[in-house]
């Protein structure tokens, strides 16, 4: 702090004292360090925040791909009954009207029913 001179009208005049060069001095490099520190932060903050998005990106990425390993299981475990020879018989005999040989097939045919034009 400067020290005040007393002059004849009783004004106090603080004149500057080398500190306070000194003090000026030792601002800069303090600005500098918490400049510096501040732009580094700004950094960190930025980086860890992508780094939690890209996290969250993989959860969410492995869970998709664990919900396609289940799909495509029980997709091989169709295709394998599919190509079952039981399966091929069911179907030989539901939608083909298939028959082995020696056996008879009978088609059994519903009566008529009235239609609505008729009962009236």
């Amino acid at each position: 702090m400067a020290m005040p001179m007393r002059q004849k009208s009783k004004k106090v005049i603080y004149l500057p004292k080398a500190q306070d060069k000194a003090n000026k001095k030792k601002r800069l490099p303090l600005l500098l360090l918490v400049f510096a520190f501040l732009y580094f932060s700004v950094l960190f903050v930025g980086q860890y925040w992508r780094l939690v998005q890209l996290r969250h990106s993989l959860e969410t990425i492995q869970a998709e791909i664990e919900t396609v390993k289940i799909q495509n299981e029980a997709m091989s475990r169709e295709i394998e009954r599919l190509h079952s020879p039981s399966y091929i018989e069911q179907v030989a005999r539901e939608d083909l009207g298939m028959v082995r040989s020696g056996e008879l097939l009978f088609f059994l045919q519903e009566k008529d029913k009235p239609s609505v034009t008729e009962q009236e």
